[in-house]
C-alpha cells in the first residue's frame, strides 16, 4: 500500500478561493448524527454549483430518528456575504460559520428549520497535496479540504418552532473549483465513518473519460492521530437495489480494503441503513443527475503496525450520478 505524506493543515485552506468566472462555485459543509438518533447536514454555498447562475445559498437538512426529513434552503443576496481571508469565518446573511481555533460555531435558518452547533475538533485538518486539488487538468480545478475530519458536537436543531438539544459527532469539509462538476467527475461514492477510537473517510471518484483512472483517497485516525493515508486500496459495491424513485442501482454494501500483496492490512463493511436522500438535481445538464444520502452501520477489521483492530459504528455516505 503506498502511504501517502500530506502537508501540514493550515487555517487559511478554509477560506475562499475565489475564480472570475460563471461555472466558479465554493461550499463550505457540515454534518453530525447525534445521540438522541437525529442528524443534520448544513451547507454555506458561497456560489451553488447546482443552481444556474450560481448563486449564494444556504440549505439545512435535518432527519429524524422516525424517517422524517425537514429541509429548509434559502438564497442569500451576495450584498449580505462576507468571508475572511485568514480562517473559516463566513456570514451569509444572518447566517454564519465561525472558526476559534479549534471550534467551529455555525448557525443557520432556512425556511422553519435551523441549526446552533459547535464543533469541537478532535483530528486535525488535511489536504490532499500542497494545492488541496483533487482534480487538476490545466484550465479546470476541482478542490477539496478536510477541515474537520471528526468533531464533538453539541448545541440545538429547530424544527418548525420546536427546539430540541443534541450532542453527538460531526464532520466538515471544504469544496470549491473553477469548472463544473460534471465537466471533470462522471460521478462518486463518499463516505465518513465513526466509532469510539476511529475515524475512516473515503472517497471513490470516477473520471468523465473512462480509460482514466480513478481518483480515489482513504483516511484512517485512531482517537486524535491519522494512522494511514492511502490512494491505493480496493472499493465493491457488494450488493445494491433498485432505488424506488429514480430506478438507478444504489449502494446497500460498500467494502473497502487493503490489496492481498499489502503489508498494512484493513477491511471495512459499510451496510446502509436509511436512504435519506433520493434527489433528481436540477436540470442544468443535458443528462439526468442523480443524488443519494445514505445512513449505515460498519464494521472495521485491521492489522496495523502489528496491532490487531475489530470495531464497529456509524457512516454517512453519498452517491452521485451525474452521466
Amino acid at each position: 500500500m503506498s502511504s501517502i505524506s500530506i502537508p501540514k493543515w493550515q487555517d487559511t485552506d478554509d477560506t475562499l478561493h475565489l475564480y472570475d468566472n460563471p461555472e466558479y462555485y465554493e461550499w463550505w459543509y457540515f454534518d453530525a448524527r447525534f445521540d438522541n438518533g437525529y442528524s443534520c447536514v448544513a451547507t454555506f454555498h458561497w456560489r451553488n454549483p447546482f443552481t444556474f447562475p450560481h448563486i449564494p445559498t444556504v440549505q439545512v437538512f435535518i432527519y429524524t430518528p422516525d424517517g422524517k426529513k425537514h429541509i429548509g434552503m434559502a438564497a442569500i443576496d451576495i450584498k449580505g456575504c462576507s468571508s475572511s481571508s485568514e480562517k473559516c469565518d463566513v456570514r451569509m446573511g444572518a447566517n454564519y460559520v465561525r472558526q476559534e481555533g479549534n471550534t467551529y460555531i455555525i448557525s443557520m435558518r432556512a425556511k422553519k428549520f435551523g441549526v446552533d452547533l459547535t464543533y469541537s475538533r478532535e483530528v486535525q485538518g488535511w489536504k490532499q497535496n500542497v494545492t488541496g486539488y483533487l482534480y487538476d487538468d490545466g484550465p479546470k480545478k476541482q478542490g477539496w479540504v478536510i477541515a474537520a475530519p471528526r468533531s464533538g458536537v453539541k448545541g440545538t436543531i429547530h424544527i418548525d418552532g420546536t427546539d430540541i438539544p443534541v450532542t453527538g459527532r460531526g464532520y466538515h469539509d471544504k469544496n470549491w473549483g473553477n469548472a463544473n462538476i460534471d465537466d471533470c467527475f462522471s460521478g462518486w461514492y463518499w463516505g465518513r465513518l465513526y466509532s469510539d477510537d476511529y475515524t475512516l473517510i473515503y472517497y471513490w471518484l470516477f473520471p468523465v473519460d473512462n480509460g482514466n483512472p480513478v481518483i480515489s483517497r482513504l483516511f484512517l485516525a485512531k482517537r486524535n492521530a491519522p494512522v494511514l493515508i492511502t490512494n491505493d486500496y480496493t472499493f465493491a459495491v457488494e450488493k445494491s437495489v433498485a432505488c424506488e424513485t429514480t430506478g438507478k442501482d444504489i449502494p446497500m454494501k460498500i467494502a473497502v480494503g487493503s490489496r492481498e500483496e499489502d503489508a498494512a492490512r484493513f477491511k471495512c463493511e459499510m451496510i446502509t441503513t436509511n436512504v435519506l436522500e433520493r434527489d433528481r438535481l436540477p436540470n442544468k445538464s443535458t443528462q439526468d443527475q442523480f443524488h443519494w444520502r445514505f445512513l449505515g452501520d460498519f464494521t472495521l477489521e485491521a492489522k496495523i503496525d502489528g496491532t490487531l483492530i475489530k470495531d464497529n459504528g456509524k457512516a454517512i455516505h453519498e452517491y452521485l450520478l451525474f452521466r
